[in-house]
C-alpha cells in the first residue's frame, strides 16, 4: 500500500498539481500545542505576538550571555597578560614592576569572574525551578574548577 501512495503522489507532483499551492514558501504554523487549555494557548499566542517570552526563555538568554560575559574576561585577561610579556621582554628591568600591576589586575579579575559564576549559578537554579521540562535544564558550574581553569589559563608573568 505505501508503494502506492508514494507512487500516486509522485505522479501529481508531475502533473505539478503541488505547483502552486497556498503558503508555498512560507514557515510553517507549528504553535500549537495539543496539551494546552484554549485559554492558555491563547494568552501564549498573545504573549509570543507582542515579543513576550515565558520567564525561563528570558531566563535562558540572560545566561547565554553571562556565559559569554566569563569568556570575555577571560579573553581580555589574556590579552593583557600577552601585552605584558611583550613589554616585559622588550624591557627586562620593569619586570617586578608590570607583574605585580599584572598580579593585581588578574586577583581583581579572578574575583569578578568568581562573583559573575556565582550569580550565574543562581540564575541556573532559578531556570531550572521554572524550566516546564527536567531535560532542559542547565548543570551548575563548579565555582572552585572553573576559577582553576581560569588561573591555570591565564597564568601569573
Amino acid at each position: 500500500m505505501p508503494i502506492n501512495v508514494n507512487k500516486q503522489i509522485e505522479e501529481a507532483m508531475k502533473r505539478g498539481e503541488f505547483a502552486n499551492l497556498p503558503g508555498k514558501g512560507k514557515p510553517l504554523k507549528l504553535d500549537t500545542n495539543p496539551f494546552l487549555t484554549p485559554q492558555a494557548r491563547m494568552a501564549n499566542r498573545l504573549l509570543k505576538e507582542n515579543g513576550f517570552a515565558p520567564r525561563w526563555v528570558e531566563l535562558e538568554k540572560e545566561i547565554k550571555e553571562e556565559k559569554a560575559q566569563l569568556e570575555r574576561i577571560l579573553i581580555n585577561l589574556k590579552a593583557r597578560r600577552e601585552r605584558l610579556a611583550a613589554i616585559i621582554q622588550q624591557y627586562p628591568h620593569r619586570h617586578a614592576a608590570v607583574s605585580r600591576s599584572f598580579e593585581h589586575e588578574r586577583a581583581r579579575s579572578i574575583e569578578r569572574y568568581s562573583e559573575k559564576l556565582k550569580n550565574l549559578n543562581r540564575k541556573i537554579q532559578r531556570v531550572n525551578l521554572l524550566m516546564p521540562t527536567r531535560n532542559r535544564q542547565h548543570t551548575l558550574i563548579n565555582r572552585t574548577e572553573s576559577i582553576n581553569r581560569f588561573k591555570k589559563a591565564c597564568p601569573s608573568l
